[in-house]
């Protein structure tokens, strides 16, 4: 493997410009890629496709598809809403949209546009707001607000939210079975809403909306973050090379591995093979990862490259064993971040799937980019200059960072003299921490993928404040004979549940507004001699059948088809008894932006059903995020477990080959294990969740953590390998390579520090866990390993001394050892 690598660092440094125009080939077609991108995805990307819900609304979307994916627009009107005037504007809203035929088409069947102004006109007996003065408005609100009926109502349409008066307008569209036609309905309502004149300050709230807002904003964002990382990396850079050369060659570097992860991403899309799914909010963050991992690959091999200079080796001979002496650990270190990385595949969660590919082939493509570039083209430069006698003798990165050298000199003599005290320190803080990660809180919440003081987000706090939160459709999917008359007894009574107040599952806002029973109803309750939906002979049919304990099946068939003779197409928006199992819906209005009040809900629907819990699913938009939370808190500990072993494996493999010494694997990662533990007490101790972005921290520790390591024992083992003692070996360990570990740490964590300045809350979390990550991997390096490569070293030295011992007693007499031992 080492004349491999040495093999590899001669022909890219002894034939510089070809390496350089074989990365320009590859570059090129990469980034041609990028006409390949997709749009991003919508927050669905989150939900694990073999979920549950997900299932369950994929069986509704294809039987029920007039009823079934159902959302709310919601139009928010804030001013004088109680006015004429106000209500005027409300219903002029209301009327453009109406008269939209995008939107006209997609009404839904039942209860398809609530409205202050429509529920007042009712209540008023006339046909528009115009047709009342301004007393008449305010004698008819004041006569709905002692009702016990209309108050509720009323209640629920306006509200006081930032001692503003705030009313809303629900319109209820379709999904038809296209959810793309759906999503562009929604937009085009929020269009034609703003776009209507009046005295209310209008807006329009839809999940659509929602999806467009978060995808645009961390789009923009990201783009922004990514320059702001890129100048953070390139002043840093300048500090620590004070070389303009290297400075533009770390930066190019970057570039080409960004334009060309982007490229690979879109070449490996829906657009291109189909390997991973569109971009999402999680995949916009590589880029930013990007600079702060990669940058690390051309400190390090500058940084060995400048020391083999100060040693007194010409251009040459640096550029090729300055290669060679860091692709073999950076090439590892690599290798164990992708497949760190690539452990996302596990993940349950699509868009944490796709993170792992693409992350992983942007760490691959930028090990590729700068073992190319920075070296042939620091060959390049450094020749030419070398042959007009003008080069200068390099500075040496152990003095990047001001009285750094001494510092790890320092702890390399106390490491060498007390490791143990070193790592009784480190197991006293992984005790503490690790109890305290046991606590950590686990959670999904799809609004904080929105920006802070950002339109969506504004409303929907405003809503919370003026009506105690939005409202969303939410389905219950009942897979069951309904000739069981169990089936049908479940359905009456969830009905009969929502009806009363005490019973009522929590969150749920009010009766069930579409379901069998509700239709049943239709046709046996008896509104007067004129009511055409009521059937005599189909209320007869169910006395007859309620008379016994139990009902036969047979019977129960012909009230079914009885119902649906009557109103067929009713029927099949709720019913459907054609393919190998019966199936029904009921719908809801329920209450968001709490997920424990939504986890009661789901827990008081099912407690409802007395049958099997398979029969029935509850999904919506907030029980989706709960299925989120629950399969990553189940996958969270094989996550964390198939890192740790994929990273050892790797590791004993290459050790156990190149070095015979597999322990030095146990090395390499426990104290990466560690990281971890700290990281989640800290993430307890601050606050911040374990959710879909906090999770990719996983990955990102074993890699940042076992890249450092790597460094530190293969330039230790190396020190050893040239005679030198274990506390000489450990100083010159830490003055060279660990002096440019704080360097590279610092980089790399300031690069991702400028995710604190995203306006969307999981990515400022992400980029404040990283830094602190990247901090503690730099301590566990240079203030754990250390003391466990002494320990290690002096063990192996006490079993050569005891096998010389052995063998010297075990000799015969009169027999010379000594040029044995010495061989």
């Amino acid at each position: 493997m080492v004349s491999a690598v040495d093999r590899a660092a001669s022909l890219i440094t002894r034939h510089p410009r070809r390496a350089l125009a074989a990365l320009a080939i590859v570059t090129i077609g990469l980034v041609a890629g990028n006409v390949l991108l997709a749009e991003q995805a919508g927050q669905s990307v989150f939900l694990p496709p073999d979920a549950e819900v997900a299932i369950a609304d994929e069986t509704l979307g294809e039987t029920f598809p007039d009823t079934a994916g159902i959302q709310n627009v919601t139009v928010l009107h804030r001013g004088d809403v109680l006015t004429v005037e106000g209500l005027t504007h409300i219903e002029a809203v209301v009327a453009e949209l109406l008269a939209t035929p995008e939107v006209g088409e997609r009404l839904a069947l039942t209860d398809p546009v609530v409205s202050v102004a429509g529920l007042i006109a009712d209540v008023a007996g006339v046909s528009g707001i115009g047709e009342l003065s301004q007393a008449e408005v305010d004698a008819t609100v004041a006569a709905m607000r002692v009702d016990p009926d209309l108050g509720p109502v009323l209640d629920g349409l306006t509200g006081t939210a930032d001692g503003e008066t705030l009313a809303i307008s629900s319109i209820r569209l379709r999904e038809l079975g296209d959810p793309e036609e759906l999503e562009a309905a929604e937009l085009l309502a929020a269009e034609t809403a703003e776009a209507v004149d009046g005295p209310l300050a209008t807006s329009v709230l839809s999940p659509a909306t929602i999806d467009e807002e978060s995808a645009e904003s961390s789009q923009s964002s990201m783009s922004v973050l990514m320059v702001l990382a890129l100048a953070v990396i390139a002043l840093l850079l300048f500090a620590f090379f004070r070389t303009g050369s290297d400075v533009l060659l770390a930066m190019a570097g970057l570039a080409i591995t960004i334009a060309g992860t982007l490229g690979a991403q879109g070449i490996m899309g829906p657009d291109g093979i189909g390997l991973v799914g569109q971009p999402n909010q999680i995949t916009s963050m590589i880029p930013v990862m990007l600079i702060g991992l990669v940058v690390d690959y051309a400190i390090q091999s500058v940084s060995h490259y400048r020391e083999l200079r100060l040693e007194g080796a010409g251009v040459a001979t640096a550029a090729r064993r300055g290669l060679a002496g860091v692709m073999l650990p950076l090439g590892l270190a690599a290798a164990t971040t992708v497949i760190s990385f690539l452990t996302n595949l596990i993940s349950p969660i699509p868009a944490n799937q796709d993170f792992g590919v693409v992350a992983a082939f942007g760490v691959a493509f930028g090990l590729a980019v700068m073992l190319v570039l920075v070296p042939a083209a620091r060959a390049i430069l450094d020749e030419r200059r070398e042959r007009a006698g003008t080069l200068r003798p390099p500075r040496p990165m152990a003095d990047a960072i001001p009285g750094a050298g001494r510092v790890v000199a320092g702890m390399g003599g106390y490491v060498a003299r007390r490791p143990l005290v070193m790592l009784a320190g480190a197991a006293v803080a992984t005790v503490g921490l690790g109890l305290t990660a046991t606590n950590i809180s686990t959670e999904f919440d799809a609004n904080d993928f929105l920006p802070s003081g950002g339109d969506s987000l504004t409303d929907i706090d405003a809503l919370d404040e003026a009506l105690g939160g939005r409202t969303e459709i939410v389905t219950i999917l009942v897979e069951a004979d309904l000739t069981d008359d169990r089936t049908l007894r479940n359905l009456f009574g969830l009905s009969e549940a929502f009806g009363d107040d005490l019973s009522r599952p929590t969150g749920a806002t009010g009766d069930i507004t579409l379901s069998l029973g509700l239709l049943f109803e239709d046709w046996l309750v008896d509104d007067g001699p004129d009511d055409p939906a009521y059937d005599p002979e189909l209320a007869t049919m169910v006395e007859e059948l309620d008379e016994g304990i139990t009902v036969n099946a047979a019977g129960v068939r012909e009230l079914l088809d009885r119902l649906r003779a009557n109103d067929p197409v009713t029927y099949d928006q709720v019913a459907s008894q054609d393919g190998d199992i019966d199936r029904t819906l009921l719908q809801f209005d329920a209450l968001t932006g709490d997920q424990d009040r939504t986890q009661q809900m789901v827990d008081d629907i099912e407690g409802l059903w007395f049958g099997d819990r398979d029969q029935v699913v509850v999904t919506s938009g907030e029980v989706s995020n709960l299925e989120i939370t629950e399969s990553m808190t189940e996958s969270q500990t094989d996550s964390i477990i198939a890192t740790v072993l994929a990273a050892l494996v790797i590791l004993v493999v290459f050790f156990g080959l190149t070095e015979f010494r597999p322990m030095l694997a146990i090395i390499a990662v426990l104290p990466i294990v560690l990281v971890l533990l700290w990281i989640l007490g800290t993430m307890t101790i601050l606050g911040i969740p374990y959710n879909v972005v906090t999770a990719l921290i996983t990955a990102l520790s074993i890699g940042i953590g076992v890249d450092y390591t790597i460094h530190i024992i293969h330039r230790f083992t190396e020190e050893l390998e040239h005679g030198r003692g274990v506390a000489e070996a450990t100083n010159r360990t830490l003055v060279t390579t660990g002096s440019a570990l704080v360097g590279s740490a610092l980089t790399t964590a300031l690069g991702f520090s400028v995710l604190l300045f995203s306006p969307l809350v999981p990515f400022q979390q992400f980029g404040l866990v990283t830094a602190i990550v990247i901090v503690y991997a730099l301590v566990a390096a240079i203030a754990v390993v250390p003391p466990m490569l002494v320990v290690w070293a002096a063990y192996h030295e006490w079993r050569v001394r005891m096998t010389a011992a052995t063998e010297t007693a075990a000799a015969p007499s009169g027999v010379d050892l000594e040029p044995t031992l010495q061989a």
